[in-house]
């Protein structure tokens, strides 16, 4: 349910602003199942985007009206996801304590200790991870091993994500400006969640490689415990290209969607060594991370989904697979959506862009 008004609309729409585009995806709710109504992108090249869309919330605002009118959406009421590099997170262990308004105090003095900014100049959201679910584990464990008391008995682990309230006031003035009704803001990592993973309980990482920014998140039945984001995308590729090969920005972008087809031999095109070799680095040491938490249960990865805008390039999973000894695959999106069989085609190619509009729209489903 959105935060404005009681009444749930018919239709649901995802929108994912990024640093140089707009994807928006509408879905139906049927019968428990998502069906797609319509979605639309628009992706400004680097020259148009400056430094970002979010430095100019007059114009992205204008834009994300102009796609939502192309793609002929019906709803006023959408859904977004601040930019995972804008966001801070962590996880915090806490006391437990019969007493919910107790949390809150707990809460704001390790975040006085952690945050980058002071707590007054958040906005910030809990999530409790160790809910009804968590104390029927507890008392199967205990059960199991015969009363055996573990020293995690004795907190609570809370999830808590904040972003700057400034930043925040811009998302406010773009959909304002697009005359849409904002009824939530979500994170990146949980639309790719919803979208990506559903239910499976599993240790998994995605890996959201974009045009400017590669994002990795590592889930624990549901929860981002590691979330990294790395200022390395697609666009670096570009560059290369361009000045490697003296080619146009245009060119450029061309000739690397066709590296798929030129790869032949399935090995990983020269040229990408330098983006994967940094972003290989980051992986690992997100699982260094993950393995060294206290407060995770799993400890090993057991797979890596791909997705965003850059997943496409020439035989990244294969690349990935045999360097980390570990099952690669690029994400769908649509697996849990239904829609008309004559778009599959289209659908499977962008799909890996629209991953978080998809989750977003998926929210209000759950």
């Amino acid at each position: 349910m959105g935060i404005f008004g009681s009444s749930k609309p018919t239709t649901f729409l995802g929108v994912d602003i990024g640093g140089s585009s707009i994807k928006v995806v509408e879905l139906a709710n049927e019968k428990g199942r998502a069906r797609l109504m319509t979605y639309g992108y628009l992706e400004l090249p680097p020259q148009e985007a400056g430094d970002g869309l979010f430095d100019q919330p007059k114009k992205a605002g204008e834009l994300l009206a102009q796609v939502c009118k192309e793609a002929g959406v019906k709803t006023t009421q959408a859904m977004t996801a601040l930019q995972a590099s804008s966001v801070f997170s962590t996880i915090l262990a806490l006391p437990k304590t019969k007493d919910p308004k107790a949390i809150k105090p707990l809460i704001d003095a390790e975040l006085g200790k952690l945050a980058p900014l002071p707590v007054s100049e958040m906005i910030t959201y809990s999530t409790m991870i160790d809910g009804e679910k968590g104390k029927e584990e507890e008392k199967k464990r205990s059960k199991e091993e015969e009363g055996v008391k573990k020293e995690k008995d004795k907190y609570t682990r809370v999830l808590v994500t904040g972003a700057a309230k400034t930043f925040v006031q811009k998302y406010i003035e773009i959909f304002k400006t697009a005359k849409l009704n904002l009824q939530a803001i979500d994170t990146e990592s949980f639309a790719l969640i919803r979208a990506l993973i559903g239910k499976d309980r599993g240790a998994i990482m995605i890996l959201d490689l974009g045009s400017k920014r590669t994002n990795l998140f590592i889930v624990e039945k549901g929860i981002p415990f590691v979330s990294r984001s790395i200022n390395l995308g697609g666009d670096t590729v570009t560059k290369r290209m361009v000045e490697q090969m003296q080619l146009s920005e245009g060119d450029a972008e061309r000739a690397k969607r066709d590296l798929g087809i030129a790869g032949g031999n399935g090995s990983l095109p020269k040229i990408l060594e330098p983006i994967m070799q940094p972003i290989v680095n980051e992986i690992r040491f997100a699982f260094q991370l993950y393995a060294n938490m206290e407060l995770t249960e799993i400890k090993r990865v057991e797979k890596i989904i791909l997705t965003g805008g850059s997943s496409h390039l020439a035989h990244v999973p294969e690349y990935l697979s045999e360097t980390l000894n570990m099952n690669v695959y690029r994400g769908d999106p649509w697996a849990r959506v239904v829609y008309p069989k004559d778009l599959a085609v289209v659908l499977e190619e962008i799909g890996p862009r629209m991953a978080v509009a998809v989750g977003l729209a998926m929210r209000e489903m759950e």
